[in-house]
């Protein structure tokens, strides 16, 4: 569900929740917690007693044997919901199904379980780190999009799977420049140092077998990418490595 992501924190339970969720027909709003007296909720019996449009507060997840964590949620604005809310009555109506009430609920938070204590994570930073996983969803799109790894030309099968492995080899040699190039560099575009790396291929590919002109080469590249390759600024929403430098650097401070 889109509109809540739980337990991503929670060492094991975020790779066990979804299969037995699924496995044991039982919705996301529908799993039990308990807070700190014992009382056991559903997650929109919970958040519906909010007051404020943020919940960080201790729980505890498991009927036999009780985690303890503590859940965070923040209330979405209103047209975040209403446009989560749509996509639910999209894929109801497709799957002519009825929707869940408690989802529907759910639908006005955006809520994380974990059990990280608030002295060495706030919610405002759990919320910044959250925005991290991603990441690695950038990379799969940045390998697909610009290196093309699932297009091909070709309608036999053995080209295909060649193509596939050559793309893949491609994308590794890429993401290796990449790493001792930009990374260290949070402010830096993948998009735009992976076309930065593609310009110079032909040029690497030339001198593959001489070794320091290997070295020559990638030296070029990674002055390249150290020098520009930066993301866009956006004047609405702040980006990520932006939140997380304030945050690093506010600690600092500290």
């Amino acid at each position: 569900m889109p509109a809540l992501l739980v337990a991503k924190f929670v060492p094991g339970l975020s790779t066990v929740a979804p299969p037995l969720a699924g496995a044991m027909g039982a919705g996301i709003a529908s799993f039990r917690l308990y807070d700190a007296a014992g009382t056991k909720y559903t997650l929109p019996d919970l958040l519906a007693k909010a007051t404020t449009n943020r919940v960080d507060m201790p729980i505890a997840l498991g009927a036999d044997h009780r985690l303890p964590a503590r859940v965070v949620a923040v209330r979405v604005p209103a047209a975040v919901a209403a446009q989560r809310r749509k996509r639910m009555l999209k894929k109801a109506r497709k799957l002519g199904k009825k929707i869940d009430p408690g989802r529907w609920a759910l639908a006005e938070w955006t809520v994380y379980a974990t059990n990280i204590p608030d002295s060495i994570l706030q919610a405002q930073e759990l919320l910044i780190l959250a925005r991290c996983r991603w990441q690695i969803e950038l990379l799969f799109k940045l390998w697909k999009s610009e290196g093309r790894i699932d297009e091909s030309r070709s309608d036999k099968p053995w080209r295909i799977l060649c193509e596939v492995y050559a793309k893949l080899l491609g994308m590794v040699i890429q993401h290796w420049i990449l790493l001792i190039g930009c990374w260290s560099h949070a402010d830096r575009s993948l998009v735009k140092a992976s076309r930065s790396v593609r310009s110079h291929a032909l040029f690497l590919a030339a001198v593959f077998k001489v070794r320091h002109l290997v070295c020559n080469v990638l030296d070029i590249i990674v002055r390249c990418l150290a020098s520009g390759c930066r993301v866009n600024k956006r004047r609405k929403e702040t980006a990520t490595h932006q939140l997380l430098l304030n945050f690093s650097q506010a600690r600092e401070a500290a």
